[in-house]
């Protein structure tokens, strides 16, 4: 579409040039080369920027993970905003949150499983609570990817 507009363009303005004697041969060179030329610069331009914005739109797995989580965990309304706030001040539970994913990513092995990451809490605290949630949503991907 860009060349067949460049072209009436410039072809228009061959005509006039030609209509009003005023036409040089350059002009019946430019009227030929100058769609291509533009039609190449500008595509070549757009696929450049394209790759240029490809490049800054990495896709955050860990953030859409955590995300997944959290809104299990806000559609159960177990949880106050405190013990969000807990949970995400808790280092010891934010790296539990990492093996989670390291999981969800590569699946178990013998050092890291869930058995092991369910383990890692005491049953009556918020932390248990929430890394429930977490390897509940592991498990089901596990799950799915099985299948």
């Amino acid at each position: 579409m860009l060349f067949v507009t460049t072209f009436a363009i410039l072809g228009a303005y061959t005509l006039y040039k030609l209509l009003s004697g005023t036409i040089e041969t350059a002009d019946y060179l430019n009227l030929g080369l100058l769609p291509f030329i533009f039609t190449l610069v500008y595509w070549g331009g757009d696929t450049i920027l394209q790759k240029i914005a490809n490049r800054k739109k990495k896709v955050d797995y860990e953030g859409r993970f955590l995300d997944a989580i959290g809104e299990k965990m806000r559609a159960t309304d177990d949880f106050i905003i405190e013990d969000y706030r807990r949970l995400q001040n808790n280092v010891k539970f934010q790296d539990a949150l990492k093996i989670a994913f390291y999981i969800y990513q590569n699946g178990e092995n013998e050092n890291i499983n869930l058995d092991k990451l369910e383990r890692k809490f005491d049953r009556r605290t918020i932390e248990h609570k929430a890394m429930t949630y977490a390897i509940i949503f592991v498990k089901e991907k596990l799950n799915e990817l099985a299948k």
